[in-house]
């Protein structure tokens, strides 16, 4: 949408000086937002609102950024004045075009090929999400002479861990790369998350073995810049999630790693420090199991305002936290545990999620809590992931 924010109606009443031609100062009242006004995003988000309610777009709860058909149809994802709709046929997003142009003026680009920061590149059943502009740019910006060069290993390697010493006096730089590396991590390349995640938490110490391991994490990304996460045509619409967790570590906070799959493609993932310490593996595993409950809440109620219905499955490795997840029996090993963390079993009593076991080998989520090796991690891309370089535009 060209110029968003001037189309924004302004809810309360705003003024502006200005110096006319003889010096004087005159006062205008806005009637509509302006660029750099600290209301207009929230007035531009109610007025889009108000847009899609005219041809019958609905906002979802799960994602107010989302808006759908009442026939689910037609879904229309939103980013600020960036629209992108998704429907079967040409007709039903004539239909959106339309309504939005009696409102506001489109610049049509067809079917995307960047968005958020992402390059899409499609071929014949699929399209691949890949940030090879950012990479690159990130390149040019770090890795000057003397860095390290490419790499196909990430830099951690398993029970290795960064030194805090040699402190530098300007962390700015380390903390600008890292927070590339974080962006890159949650947007398309799951296998760097647990890296990027030790890195972060050192953001104030710029030392020297921690800038060369984010250069080195960094070098990985520049060899494997045109590979991203494929979304394909899904055989089944089943949301999965595989929960895992690596116990104790740093501060003894466990390491909970979730990820989210819909017909066995990955499109959601995170590596987290949990917030408190377990006393058993067990218990660290039941927290991890909780988070993946509540990611499989949220898609659920996603998935069904779009009109796709389905139960979700979590996977989990640990017999133990399966068995407690199933029964409410007093045990003096777990009466500690803290009730939210309960929640998990409301939800499988409750039938809006189906708990299954895994065996750990086969549990995705392994690469998003801890440092293995790499080849058990290309293992895991192959399934996910692919590159841009032989797609077809």
């Amino acid at each position: 949408m060209i110029a968003a924010y001037l189309q924004a109606l302004l809810k309360h009443d705003v003024y502006i000086t200005d110096i006319n031609e003889a010096g004087e100062t005159e006062f205008w009242k806005l009637d509509k937002a302006l660029y750099g006004l600290k209301q207009a995003g929230h007035e531009w988000f109610k007025t889009l609102e108000r847009i899609m309610a005219t041809f019958g777009m609905s906002q979802c709860i799960g994602d107010e950024g989302t808006y759908t058909s009442k026939d689910h149809n037609l879904v229309i994802g939103t980013h600020v004045d960036d629209l992108l709709g998704i429907a079967p046929t040409e007709a039903d997003l004539d239909v959106a075009e339309k309504g939005a142009e009696k409102h506001v003026e489109l610049d049509k680009r067809g079917k995307p090929s960047k968005m958020l920061g992402m390059e899409l590149k499609w071929n014949k059943d699929s399209v691949v999400l890949t940030q090879t502009a950012l990479i690159e740019s990130m390149t040019k910006q770090f890795l000057t002479d003397g860095a390290p060069g490419k790499t196909h290993s990430l830099p951690l390697e398993p029970r290795c861990y960064m030194k805090d010493i040699e402190v530098s006096e300007k962390p700015e730089r380390y903390q600008s790369i890292v927070g590339g590396l974080l962006f890159i991590a949650r947007m398309t390349r799951p296998e760097i998350s647990i890296n990027v995640n030790l890195l972060g938490r050192r953001t104030t110490d710029a030392s020297p073995t921690n800038w060369m391991t984010a250069l080195g994490v960094l070098g990985y990304l520049r060899s494997t810049k045109h590979e991203g996460i494929t979304l394909r045509k899904a055989a089944d619409l089943h949301i999965r999630i595989y929960a895992d967790v690596s116990y104790g570590g740093e501060g003894a906070r466990s390491q909970t790693g979730v990820l989210t799959t819909l017909g066995n493609q990955a499109i959601g993932w995170y590596s987290r420090r949990q917030d408190v310490v377990s006393l058993s593996i067990t218990e660290a595993e039941y927290i991890a199991d909780c988070e993946g409950a509540k990611d499989a809440a949220w898609s659920q109620q996603f998935l069904a305002e779009i009109g796709i219905t389905t139960t979700p499955s979590l996977y989990t490795d640990s017999e133990g936290a399966w068995g407690l997840s199933q029964t409410s029996k007093f045990a003096r090993r777990s009466r500690h545990i803290d009730h939210r963390y309960h929640y998990i079993r409301q939800q499988n009593w409750s039938g809006k999620l189906i708990m299954k076991t895994i065996p750990g080998k086969d549990n995705p989520a392994d690469i998003l809590t801890k440092l293995i090796p790499m080849s058990f991690v290309n293992g895991w891309k192959k399934i996910w992931m692919s590159t841009s370089e032989t797609s077809i535009e």
